[in-house]
């Protein structure tokens, strides 16, 4: 993040974004659907720090039955998980799967540890919470 660009991309290329600036901060996410996209760690940006490069019209979004909310994107060509962007107008997190770069941030804390799988051994420090953390401003796991 030298020029203050944080980079990403799908495995295939054809998506790309930037990252303006320092992401908020970088989690953990246990929640079972994180683990079924294989995004378990994530930063959260601000809506006006992200910029599509190209490739928008390869994401694919899925939207969720009820009672579940949170959109989950894809690259449509190589399934890439792209975490969730453009789903808010205020914020939301990216996956940090997609990142080219480094984002400047470490894990800060674990969440939805209360879905967390069996096999998942957490073996450092950080703060865990069962669910959403107070004070990070983000739904429920959804």
């Amino acid at each position: 993040m030298s020029d203050g660009v944080i980079r990403g991309s799908c495995l295939c290329g054809g998506v790309r974004f930037e990252i303006t600036g320092r992401p908020l901060w970088m989690s953990w996410c246990h929640c079972s659907r994180c683990r079924k996209v294989g995004g378990m760690a994530n930063v959260s940006v601000r809506a006006e720090q992200f910029r599509w490069v190209r490739g928008r019209e390869l994401v694919a979004r899925y939207e969720p039955e009820p009672p579940h909310r949170l959109v989950r994107c894809f690259c449509r060509v190589c399934g890439s998980y792209l975490g969730e962007p453009d789903t808010s107008p205020l914020g939301f997190p990216i996956a940090a799967s997609a990142l080219d770069d480094d984002p400047g941030v470490r894990p800060v804390l674990h969440e939805h540890v209360a879905e967390k799988a069996p096999w998942y051994e957490i073996l450092d420090d950080l703060p865990q919470h069962p669910g959403h953390p107070p004070g990070f401003g983000g739904p429920s796991a959804g």
